[in-house]
């Protein structure tokens, strides 16, 4: 438990670290001041997606054990967080570097100080907290979960118990009569949660049920919160107020089976779960953002985490249709001006 603790504890810093850093490798230094923390949060989570995506190909097509999976992910972990490390001690000098020299020249900084939070915000604050929290220990202490027609619970005792990636079919116990489907072998999460059990010792039904959801509901209120600042972006009473109004459909939803909140709040370890949530949400405030490279990544995403075509390919659809409508607008609207 205590190793689980510690890397609960030590998953959200290090994807803001590793996402930060690829900010910067993918915008610049000084355009990736234009996304915000939770940005940095939820692209060091599409990090990790990508990292044991190859970790997972990598054992996979080797024919080889989630043991060597838990290292190809462990190796890659520790090269990406250490680049990451190395991409922000380059761009503290250099920013150091450029405040002297500003200073020097007589160009001060020009930001005035912070205002203080108003009351209002705060009282929306503390409502969100308690919701938020109240969520997260339902996910938590829950007795009851709604697994049907899903075998992730299944497929990673399956793994751990054989060492092996899909081995054996974890509903019979027998190998795959005809063969494994090219698209449930893309799927990287069984083999992500495996590895995490093998890393922390933790019991893959605590995992799978508790802390996989617990970890997918923080990630959801970050990416509404990126869609909040897309929306409101200075207006900080609206995006607290759509926060709000957005955990309270989380719990409406999950009156019925089906809909996204009852996914989130009970089946967030469900690679549907996690793009309903997660990923959409933060792709239409990227779209409204034109942070056209990491709607690539979100795409990317998708295709790692759900299984067939049930959601697969609403990211590239999501964002072929905005930039049809984005181009569509600009030509109607553009000849309406020459016209004037």
């Amino acid at each position: 438990m205590l190793k689980l603790a510690i890397f609960v504890l030590l998953f959200l810093p290090a994807c803001f670290v590793m996402g930060r850093a690829a900010l910067v490798l993918l915008y610049g230094r000084r355009r990736q001041r234009e996304f915000a923390w939770e940005d940095g949060i939820l692209t060091g989570g599409l990090l990790v997606i990508g990292l044991a995506e190859g970790a997972h190909l990598g054992a996979l097509l080797r024919g080889q054990s989630v043991s060597v999976a838990s290292e190809y992910l462990f190796v890659l972990s520790a090269v990406a967080f250490v680049g990451s490390l190395a991409v922000w001690c380059i761009v503290y000098f250099r920013t150091k570097k450029e405040t002297k020299k500003g200073l020097k020249d007589g160009q001060g900084d020009a930001t005035g100080p912070c205002g203080r939070i108003p009351r209002n915000e705060k009282v929306l604050q503390g409502i969100l907290l308690v919701i938020f929290l109240l969520q997260l220990a339902g996910l938590l202490f829950r007795t009851r979960v709604y697994p049907d027609y899903d075998l992730t619970l299944e497929t990673v005792v399956t793994f751990l118990k054989e060492d092996r990636l899909y081995g054996s079919n974890p509903m019979t116990g027998f190998p795959y009569a005809q063969g494994i489907p090219s698209r449930l072998k893309i799927l990287c999460l069984p083999t992500l949660y495996s590895v995490i059990c093998r890393w922390t010792g933790c019991s893959e039904e605590l995992l799978v049920y508790h802390v996989i959801p617990g970890l997918v509901l923080s990630f959801a209120y970050l990416a509404y919160a990126s869609l909040g600042r897309a929306l409101f972006p200075e207006q900080g009473f609206q995006r607290r107020l759509f926060l709000v109004f957005a955990a309270i459909l989380f719990w409406v939803g999950d009156s019925m089976y089906g809909l996204e909140g009852f996914g989130l709040l009970h089946g967030g370890f469900q690679g549907t779960a996690i793009r309903g949530a997660v990923l959409m949400p933060w792709l239409f405030g990227l779209c409204l953002r034109r942070g056209w490279k990491l709607a690539l990544g979100v795409i990317a995403a998708e295709a790692c985490v759900v299984w067939t075509l049930y959601g697969a390919g609403m990211g590239a659809f999501t964002v072929c249709c905005y930039a049809l409508l984005l181009l569509c607008g600009r030509r109607f609207f553009g000849r309406r001006e020459e016209t004037k």
